[in-house]
């Protein structure tokens, strides 16, 4: 255990503050060669795979290249149990990068996401840019599923995915250039530069671009409908060109046109500065910054005049003998555009080994977000008119003080300080024309809100035998908040919240037999939590037509999880694991539907996730590899007295089974990757009422293929063709998923 610690100086080092990318360093440092992988998150200890108390998937550098992976969620998508949708992908679903993710059955504001230890998940919302992390940065990132607050704190009910960027511990430097077609039309340019020199100074450069034509993927639905009573519903102007279909409820609606594209642009840049002071301590710091723009295009039309032919888009119309209105704000109604989004990330650290035995690490983080859009007002046309910009800068910081250290030849001792600290100042300006952010005139409504969380935990390794390592944790959260709002349309009035706090102890009990060599049993039992995000205590939100208020008074969530699995390894070449789990969650964070357009944010009573998760791995021949993964979830509302009819309901965003295969191919010069994933149908109601597949806003099953296939000219030229959706299969996602694309690219190295 003594030569354990010593060497793994930065073992401890995946602190709540950038501190994963510099265990990873170190890790990666040693000669692991026909050693197991080794990981850091699970246990905050450096500990092979085998020997972590967790179904840990690892996704590392070389596996995102293999794959077209524009955003991050491209590189993951075939870790077991995680499905992903919108923003978390490459290609242009929707106009923002912050979008559905759940972790097991657990959504994505309940599964905590760290960029070199700092939490990433927005001030307001709590949800993640994916957009933010630059792929030629990223070393490695770790997925572990399963209840993990005793180690990180708030939201880490699901799990935790951990993004490890790239320390300077040799010479790298590339450029790529990435041509895409179809629904990937646009480019992707990188250059990326890392070295370390003989004095202990190491830097990294990195700076990428992205551009997107993007491709329609939102539609104009409208259902027929008649004034009040007695007033006539005589049909208006005869059109052609409707299509009739259902809404995903199975409404009779017509499809009648769409929205265009939403072209967007993304830069993403970082500069890491780290120096060895001597043999024992490090100092670093560094700068990341993310920004995306979104725009428009002209709305299309699928409606004709009977008589003249002429594109309609506004009037009352006569479609199949029903009566139809149509203005052009249905035509605008769903768009978010034109879109700001920007993330601006520091941080600096100090590690240092005291008394060879010592094991100290210091972090700060900082990050600031901007993020604003604009929406019509109803009276407004496509592309003028009244309208709103909402504007959400936000910002975070985190801290951490965490010292590891051994007691006696059988225990290892992780244990530390944590501050957290999220701030968010919303204002909702009038736009005298909704398509100019510079047009703003009144300030209509704001809110404030602030949080913050103080910390302390400890976990103690206990080697109880020579095969059974026992894990005992535990960590005390003081989540504090207070917050503001006012409005100045009705209703008129201003609020003012007083400071609250809530204390939460989050405790875990684990175990890891390693039974022989190659097979180990796991088992674990936790408890979690996730505080409310500033948006569903202080402000109310319009999204999709529907207005959701707020609650300050809102209690965190709560989760109580336990799991136990395995894994087993057949020879050098294989490895299957397995894991059974249940989650129970209370104090849900729901939202209550109150009307078609009106919902209130409330603690909801309970709700169930039972499921198996299964992967195997197995090398085929000295070329050839195969990966597959199946995951069965079992979610279910069990109270909720607001709501009868969600009780027994599956939860939204939580597919039922999720399965993928890949394979992936290095012979010679060539390299290849063929993946495919297949995900069942999701409920976005709570009374799981939207079972129509098919139509636009549906969440549909499907099963997409991806291939990627890469020759090196030279040793310092790489060439890269890849396919997504190979088959075109047709599926919304709420959005209509890309259908087949083709993107080129070239990789330079020296």
């Amino acid at each position: 255990m003594k030569t354990r610690l010593r060497r793994g100086t930065v073992s401890f080092a995946l602190g709540l503050i950038c501190s994963s990318a510099n265990a990873a360093d170190m890790a990666g440092s040693v000669d692991v060669a026909g050693l197991e992988e080794v990981v850091v998150t699970a246990t905050r200890v450096k500990a092979t795979l085998a020997d972590v108390p967790a179904a840990v998937t690892v996704v590392n550098a070389k596996e995102i290249q293999n794959k077209n992976a524009s955003r991050l969620g491209d590189a993951l998508d075939q870790v077991p149990s995680m499905y992903l949708r919108g923003g978390a992908l490459g290609q242009s679903q929707g106009t923002i990068g912050t979008s559905g993710m759940s972790l097991r059955g657990v959504d994505q504001n309940k599964t905590l996401i760290l960029l070199d230890g700092q939490p990433i998940q927005d001030a307001s919302s709590g949800k993640v840019n994916w957009r933010i992390p630059f792929l030629e940065d990223i070393e490695r990132v770790e997925v572990v599923p399963g209840a993990f607050s005793s180690l990180y704190g708030s939201n880490a009910i699901g799990g935790v995915v951990s993004i490890i960027t790239k320390q300077p511990d040799r010479h790298e430097l590339t450029a790529k250039v990435k041509k895409g077609w179809k629904d990937a039309s646009g480019e992707d340019a990188s250059v990326y530069w890392r070295e370390k020199l003989n004095n202990g100074f190491g830097i990294v450069v990195g700076y990428g671009q992205q551009r997107r034509d993007s491709y329609v993927n939102e539609f104009v639905v409208k259902a027929p409908s008649c004034p009040p009573a007695p007033a006539p519903c005589t049909p208006g102007t005869p059109i052609t060109g409707a299509q009739a279909i259902t809404t995903r409820e199975g409404v009779p609606t017509y499809l009648v046109g769409d929205l265009g594209t939403t072209p967007w642009n993304s830069t993403n840049g970082t500069v890491k500065l780290f120096y060895n002071l001597n043999a024992t301590d490090k100092i670093y710091t560094g700068i990341n910054h993310q920004e995306t723009r979104v725009g428009y295009t002209q709305f299309n039309t699928y409606l004709r005049d009977a008589v003249t032919g002429a594109p309609v888009s506004s009037g009352t119309l006569g479609i199949n003998g029903q009566r139809v209105v149509l203005t052009e704000y249905d035509f605008s109604l769903w768009s978010y555009a034109p879109l700001h989004e920007a993330d601006t990330r520091y941080f600096a650290g100090y590690e240092t080994t005291l008394n060879s035995d010592y094991l100290l690490k210091l972090d700060l983080g900082k990050i600031e977000r901007a993020y604003s859009f604009t929406l019509a007002d109803p009276a407004s046309t496509w592309n003028s008119g009244s309208g709103k910009l909402s504007d959400t800068p936000n910002r975070g910081f985190d801290g951490t003080a965490q010292l590891t250290f051994q007691v006696g030849s059988r225990q290892v001792v992780v244990t530390g300080l944590a501050l957290h600290k999220d701030s968010v100042n919303q204002q909702i300006y009038a736009l005298s024309n909704w398509r100019d952010p510079d047009t703003r005139t009144t300030v209509n409504s704001t809110y404030n809100g602030s949080s913050t969380t103080t910390s302390l935990f400890a976990q103690d390794e206990i080697s109880a035998a020579d095969a059974l390592t026992v894990y005992l944790g535990g960590r005390m959260d003081k989540w504090e908040t207070k917050g503001d709002n006012s409005s100045a349309v009705a209703p008129i009035g201003s609020n003012t919240f007083p400071t609250r706090s809530v204390s939460a102890f989050s405790p875990k009990l684990s175990a890891v037999y390693r039974a022989t060599e190659s097979s180990t049993v796991r088992a674990s039992f936790g408890r979690s939590f996730r505080a409310p995000a500033n948006q569903d205590l202080y402000t109310s939100s319009t999204s999709r037509g529907r207005t959701t208020t707020g609650d300050p008074n809102l209690q965190p969530e709560r989760g109580t999880t336990w799991e136990v699995g395995g894994e087993l390894g057949l020879g050098d070449e294989a490895r299957l694991t397995a894991t059974y789990y249940d989650t129970l969650l209370t104090n849900l964070i729901y939202v209550r539907q109150d009307s078609p357009t009106q919902s209130t944010r409330i603690n909801a009573g309970k709700a169930r996730i039972r499921g198996v998760e299964l992967a195997a791995s197995n090398r085929l021949t000295s070329w050839l590899e195969l990966d597959i993964n199946y995951a069965y979830i079992d979610s279910k509302m069990l109270e909720n007295s607001t709501d009868p009819l969600s009780v027994g309901k599956r939860l939204t965003d939580s597919p039922k089974n999720i399965a993928g295969v890949g394979l992936t191919a290095e012979q010679g010069s060539w390299t290849g990757t063929l993946n495919a994933r297949y995900v069942s149908h999701i409920f976005w109601t709570a009374q799981n009422t939207d079972t129509v597949e098919g139509v636009p806003g549906s969440y549909d099953s499907h099963t997409i293929v991806n291939g990627k296939l890469g020759y090196d000219f030279s040793g310092n030229m790489k060439g890269n063709l890849a396919i997504n959706n190979l088959f075109n299969r047709k599926a919304y996602s709420y959005f209509l998923m890309p259908g087949r694309t083709l993107t080129a690219e070239i990789v330079l190295s020296f």
